[in-house]
């Protein structure tokens, strides 16, 4: 363990700040702090922001992958009650800092990460792999809780996961470290899955929860070859008392159905119940789960995980115009790909593999109401030529993380189609591969019918009885979703969500009590707006909402979106606040986002971090970087 010398202190405008203990703000993924007192819509439009400081981080070049968090109050190692932010980095090291003064409290190195290679991300963007998923920290211990991928030698064959427990306080272990390489699980069928089979990428956040009586940290991993065999998803309960793990369940018999959700956490109800999404995967319903919105329940008596139900749209043997009844693991294996990857959009960068079509009718459908849609020229989209490639198959429904809406009863998901599902948290309809038969008596069992949610509204039907219709790219871009819808109960247009998807535009939603939505706004700003060429550039916008207890002119909606494609190249990234509110009028009428600040107007400078939230506590803003820091900004 390593201490540092404290830095001068900052001149900053402080507020009380509040706890950020997860990712996304709480369990439900809402992407709200409602407890923000000191940024308003008038100080941040009037005064302006200005950066503070950064947050260094030492040994990786693009520094953390996991959300910064806040643990306020804290007694720390030389005695002093402060705020403490927790920054994770890829290189293993957990840093632990003052919020308000920058000081460096302390710093950890919890092992040897990774080497970076192309057999992990073939663009070689990480110098390392070590801590991938942000954190949870118990306020009542003041333990931060947390996974790293270690290697003795830096190879990825010797890797292997442990969580780790560290006092917030100074950085001390508050248990041994618990492995995960040992972890096994026996589907339904009797096929034995092992965690330790292949690489697996544990980007999914973790979670805190309660449940019968017992504290339990939850989290998801993916693997890295995602359609190999034993490339399974995995779900894991930690026992807090025990310091152990109590169950743990692979989520397909060896065929994908990885849990990646953009790097967001599995939702927990307040009944314990656990909420997610998989990407590519076989599917039947007992032993494999892929491309589904599932409810599992953990029972530590039992030792036992189990999803107790779940709702799925499509097969990935149907995506590729195969048998849709059919599950992957009974089709010709695609080629291997790594996780994070986007197989069409690779595909379509090699301009071989696609054709262009302009506006031409598919599935019979109606023409669409385009009344409160901002549409310029004619739509086109971009069709495979070849759709048993296998590529096409890269549909990746967990691409993006879940909002739980409680209060409405509704699981609400998006992945790389950019379609939004509505599934009904308390009887979400339990798919069986025979359902894709008929289509629509499957999508009948959602709350309400599908919406095209990332670029509404959509040339073709979002709830097809073919899903290999949905293979195509939106006026030769990608719209796929990866971060987590931003809920919001706004005084004037009640509950909101927002969205932000690839190439695309921020999209403000009302949402009535059914899930009905109905479009309120877009932005002008567009994510990756220098990517020009098809398909277009990764991930969206990422973005967090901060207000106090969401009263009038309190709410601001924080979004971090890159300038060129950050899947393939380390680019400029742009911080810009919203009203969520107050919309402008465009010249055609439709309603716009109305820009509160933004950094491109003052010239800032920073290299965009993919799949990272600003994170907003006490009148500060905290910006992940690709610069190994995280930028702090507040009122001039």
């Amino acid at each position: 363990m390593l201490f540092f010398p404290l830095a001068l202190a900052a001149q900053t405008t402080s507020g009380v700040m509040s706890p950020v203990l997860t990712r996304a703000y709480d369990n439900s993924r809402t992407g709200a702090n409602t407890h923000e007192t000191v940024l308003t819509q008038a100080t941040v439009s009037q005064k302006g922001l200005r950066k503070y400081f950064s947050l260094f981080m030492e040994g990786d070049a693009r520094g953390a992958e996991a959300q910064p968090l806040i643990l306020p109050k804290v007694k720390t190692v030389d005695g002093n009650v402060r705020d403490v932010v927790i920054l994770c980095s890829m290189n293993n090291t957990v840093h632990a800092y003052d919020a308000n003064s920058s000081d460096e409290l302390w710093m950890v190195k919890l092992g040897i990460p990774v080497n970076g290679s192309a057999a992990i991300d073939m663009h070689t963007i990480n110098d390392h792999w070590g801590i991938l998923s942000t954190g949870v920290i118990d306020p009542d211990t003041q333990i931060l809780y947390v996974v790293a991928w270690i290697s003795p030698d830096g190879t990825q064959q010797k890797a292997a996961h442990s969580l780790f427990s560290l006092h917030v306080g100074d950085g001390t272990f508050a248990n041994p470290p618990v492995p995960l390489a040992d972890a096994t699980y026996t589907t339904p069928s009797g096929s034995v899955q092992r965690y330790s089979s292949t690489m697996r990428k544990q980007r999914s956040s973790l979670a805190l929860a309660t449940v019968n009586g017992r504290k339990t940290v939850f989290f998801a991993s993916g693997t890295v070859l995602e359609t190999t065999n034993g490339a399974a998803g995995w779900i894991f309960a930690y026992d807090v008392a025990t310091n152990k793990i109590g169950a743990s369940m692979a989520m397909s018999a060896g065929y994908g159905a990885g849990v990646w959700m953009g790097g967001s956490g599995l939702c927990v109800d307040a009944d314990g119940y656990l909420y997610g999404a998989t990407g590519n995967g076989s599917f039947d319903a007992k032993n494999d789960w892929g491309e589904t919105i599932f409810k599992a329940k953990y029972d530590y008596g039992a030792k036992s995980l189990a999803v107790v139900d779940w709702w799925t749209p499509y097969s990935d043997s149907g995506r590729v115009g195969k048998d849709p009844t059919k599950s992957f693991s009974e089709q010709p294996q695609a080629t291997p790909k790594i996780a994070g990857i986007s197989a069409p959009s690779e595909e379509a960068k090699q301009g071989d593999t696609a054709e262009t079509e302009v506006a031409r009718p598919v599935n019979s459908m109606a023409e669409r109401d385009l009344t409160q849609a901002r549409v310029v020229g004619k739509l086109t989209y971009l069709k495979p030529r070849n759709i048993n490639a296998g590529a096409y198959s890269d549909e990746d429904l967990g691409s993006a993380g879940i909002s739980l809406i409680s209060e409405y009863g509704i699981v609400l998901a998006a992945g790389k189609d950019g379609i939004a599902y509505f599934v009904n948290q308390h009887n979400m309809g339990k798919t069986v591969p025979t359902d894709f038969a008929n289509a629509a008596a499957n999508y009948a069992k959602l709350v309400q019918p599908p919406y095209w949610y990332t670029y509404y509204p959509g040339p073709v039907d979002a709830a097809p009885q073919d899903s290999s219709t949905l293979d195509f790219l939106f006026q030769g871009k990608t719209r796929h979703m990866h971060s987590t819808s931003v809920q919001y109960m706004s005084p004037m247009h009640g509950k909101m969500v927002f969205c932000w998807g690839e190439n695309s535009n921020l999209r403000a939603w009302a949402m009535a009590s059914n899930g009905k939505l109905t479009y309120m706004a877009q932005s002008a700003e567009i994510a990756s707006a220098n990517s020009t060429n098809s398909p277009g550039g990764m991930p969206g916008g990422f973005m967090s909402l901060s207000s106090n207890n969401n009263q009038a002119g309190t709410s601001i909606l924080w979004a971090l979106i890159p300038y060129g494609d950050a899947n393939s190249q380390v680019t400029q990234g742009r911080l810009i606040a919203y009203d969520p509110d107050n919309f402008v009028t465009y010249n055609d009428g439709t309603k716009g986002m109305r820009i509160l600040w933004d950094s491109q107007k003052w010239n800032i400078q920073f290299v965009y971090n993919k799949f990272n939230v600003p994170v907003v506590s006490g009148g500060k803003i905290f910006v992940p970087t690709y610069d190994g820091k995280v930028d702090v900004y507040g009122p001039s």
